[in-house]
C-alpha cells in the first residue's frame, strides 16, 4: 500500500507503476481508497523482504518506484503518504485496517486540501562564511571600529581577539541564520517541521545547518516563495546559502500528532 486517498480520487492512468512495475490500483472503503498494487508474495514474504534490506540498490530502486505513484497522486488529490514496504497479506486485512482507522484518515485528508510539502536546507560553506561573518556579527562590526580607532600596538592584539572571536561568532550567527529562516518561513505556511540533521564530518566543505518542511495552502503559495527568495537574497555572498525543494508527498504532515 503506498497511501490513502478520498475515494472520490481519480483513477491511476494505466501505465503508472508501483514496485516491480505492478500495476496500481485504488481500493475503495466506504470514503476513502487505498494505493495499492500486489507484488509477489516470494519476493516480499517477510524472510524474502529481510533478507534483501541491506542490499541498497534493490532498496533504492523500489523506493523511486513508490515516490513515482506518490507524486502521480499528490499532484491529483489529497494523499497520504505511507512508508516503503506497507505490506498486508490480503485485501481483507487491507480493508480492515483502513475501516478501522478511517476516521483519522478523513481527518488527515481534509487538513491537506489544496496544500503541499515544501522542503528547504540551509547550508553554510565554511570557507565563504568566515570571510563573510563579519558582515553578519554586531559583535564583530563593533571589534571591526575598535581596530580601526586602536593605535598600532593595541591593533595587533584587538586583531588575534577578532580572530578567536570569529570562530565562537560563527556557531552563533549559524544557529540564529537557521532559527529566522525557520521563522520567516513558517509565517507563510500552514505548518511547519524541522528535519533531524545527519552528523557531519569536520572535514566537510558545506555544513548542513537545517533540513525543515513546510505545508503551505495553494493560495499561500507566492507569499511563501517569495519569502524564501527574500531569504536567499539576504544571505547571498555570506557563505550560507539556501535549497528549495518540492512539492513533495506530505510525509511530515501525515499525522494527527502534527495538528
Amino acid at each position: 500500500m503506498y497511501g490513502i486517498v478520498s475515494a472520490d480520487a481519480p483513477d491511476p492512468p494505466g501505465e503508472l507503476a508501483g514496485l516491480d512495475g505492478c500495476p496500481i490500483e485504488l481500493v475503495r472503503v466506504g470514503d476513502l481508497a487505498a494505493i495499492v498494487s500486489e507484488v509477489p508474495h516470494e519476493l516480499y514474504s517477510d524472510t524474502a523482504l529481510n533478507g534483501r534490506l541491506n542490499d541498497l540498490a534493490w532498496v533504492g530502486e523500489r523506493g523511486l518506484a513508490h515516490e513515482g505513484v506518490l507524486d502521480w497522486f499528490s499532484e491529483h488529490t489529497p494523499t497520504i503518504p505511507l512508508s516503503l514496504f506497507s505490506l498486508h497479506t490480503s485485501r481483507e486485512r487491507l480493508q480492515s485496517r483502513i475501516a478501522a482507522e478511517s476516521f483519522d484518515f478523513l481527518r488527515i485528508l481534509e487538513r491537506l486540501r489544496g496544500k503541499k510539502e515544501w522542503g528547504i536546507k540551509l547550508w553554510r560553506k565554511d570557507a565563504e562564511a568566515r570571510e563573510g561573518i563579519d558582515r553578519l556579527s554586531p559583535s564583530l562590526q563593533e571589534l571591526a571600529k575598535q581596530i580601526e580607532a586602536a593605535p598600532e600596538g593595541r591593533r595587533f592584539l584587538l586583531e588575534r581577539k577578532r580572530e578567536s572571536m570569529r570562530v565562537e561568532e560563527l556557531r552563533a550567527v549559524s544557529k540564529r541564520v537557521a532559527h529566522d529562516v525557520f521563522a520567516a518561513l513558517r509565517a507563510h505556511a500552514d505548518a511547519g517541521a524541522t528535519v533531524p540533521l545527519p552528523g557531519t564530518p569536520s572535514s566537510v566543505e558545506r555544513v548542513p545547518l537545517l533540513h525543515a518542511a513546510f505545508l503551505v495552502h495553494e493560495a499561500s503559495f507566492g507569499g511563501f516563495q517569495q519569502a524564501v527568495t527574500n531569504e536567499a537574497g539576504r544571505l547571498a555572498g555570506s557563505g550560507f546559502e539556501l535549497e528549495f525543494t518540492g512539492p513533495w508527498p506530505p510525509y511530515h504532515f501525515s499525522s494527527l500528532d502534527d495538528e
